[in-house]
């Protein structure tokens, strides 16, 4: 309801300071995410992903060797159907190979999952990649 004094609405005089300091932090801002849009429109051009595979964890488990990773994505562009696959050597042969397929991985964002090898991975060569992706 409004409150009026003297038959005047209050309302009506000069706003207070914090009205003047909330539109200002407002249009700051608005303006602040425009310019991060635009310059993600204009600049950002990544064709591609680039997709690059980090071991987080070796476990032992009842079936095997469970291998927890991370697939992270550096480029702007989005990937799916990313094939990640997981290979053991030692002494430049292959011991085991496995293969996981994650379903998106976002532009500059990470994606976890897990493989599950037979063979124990300590003191070996342990190599994760993505071998493949497609656009979605």
């Amino acid at each position: 309801m409004t409150k009026i004094s003297n038959d005047k609405n209050v309302e009506a005089g000069e706003p207070h300071w914090i009205e003047w300091a909330t539109g200002v932090v407002s249009a700051v801002i608005v303006l602040g995410v425009i310019a991060w849009i635009g310059k993600d429109a204009l600049v950002d051009r990544d064709s591609s992903p680039n997709l690059v595979g980090v071991v987080l964890q070796t476990e032992k488990r009842n079936g095997g060797f469970q291998v927890l990773f991370e697939i992270r994505n550096d480029s702007s562009a989005t990937a799916s159907q990313v094939t990640v696959q997981g290979e053991i050597r030692e002494q430049g042969s292959a011991l085991e190979n496995v293969e996981t397929v994650l379903d998106y991985v976002p532009g500059h964002s990470k994606a976890k999952g897990g493989l599950i090898f037979q063979q124990d991975p300590a003191g070996k060569t342990l190599t994760i990649r993505a071998s493949s992706f497609d656009e979605p």
